[in-house]
């Protein structure tokens, strides 16, 4: 569970943030800082950001090839914590290969007949429509740059993912986290699945922070 927390997080996150460095930099150390953020520092979350950008401003809309890219940028800019955060989206054999820890495993014996790829496969899309609204600015905000903007190459890509950055920046508060998370976790959340998600999330984020964590599903 703590595995599809993290992938879900960056998911959100690279889908709704882009910008300049200080921009980008800046964010990171809201989320790990406001939003409490544990598993990553702000400096990882950065270079992991910088990884998916390209192709999340070639492919807004293809949220398969982001992930994609997604969890390649994990495993490749992580060091040490790759192995963890790639256990997200592992089976069982992919999971021995690469000597994950026996808390991940738990992990996902605890969601035992699904899976933490289950778990990601399954919230995306309930995540992705609670945040229409925030996700559909920051596309229209990036396409209207995408097809204004004078510059040329990387420069005009980063012009654009500044003005979306600014965009998601404001919007991603405390609030607006802990009620999407309120809404996911009463609306789509079996009670199995958070009864692990509580013994294991707060190893990725600070849960007090978050009226969501007191949630309780009979």
């Amino acid at each position: 569970m703590c595995r599809s927390f993290v992938s879900l997080f960056i998911f959100v996150l690279v889908g709704l943030s882009h910008a300049t460095t200080t921009n980008r930099d800046a964010t990171m150390v809201m989320i790990c800082d406001k939003l409490g953020l544990t598993f990553y520092t702000a400096a990882e979350l950065t270079t992991i950001a910088k990884c998916i950008e390209p192709q999340f401003y070639k492919t807004p809309n293809n949220n398969t090839a982001i992930l994609s890219v997604a969890k390649n940028c994990i495993l490749s800019n992580s060091g040490n914590k790759a192995l963890q955060a790639m256990s997200l989206y592992s089976n069982g054999s992919y999971n021995f290969l690469l000597g994950i820890s026996n808390q991940l495993i738990s992990a996902n014996n605890c969601l035992s007949p699904d899976s933490l790829d289950t778990v990601v496969t399954k919230l995306v899309p309930p995540i992705q429509t609670m945040t229409s609204t925030l996700v559909n600015k920051v596309k229209t905000t990036l396409s209207d740059c995408k097809k204004t903007n004078t510059q040329t190459a990387d420069a005009k890509q980063e012009t654009c993912l500044q003005k979306t950055y600014g965009v998601a920046k404001a919007a991603i508060t405390l609030t607006y986290v802990d009620n999407t998370c309120k809404k996911v976790v009463n609306q789509h959340v079996s009670s199995a699945w958070w009864t692990c998600g509580k013994k294991y999330i707060p190893s990725v984020i600070k849960m007090d922070k978050y009226n969501c964590s007191k949630i309780v599903k009979a």
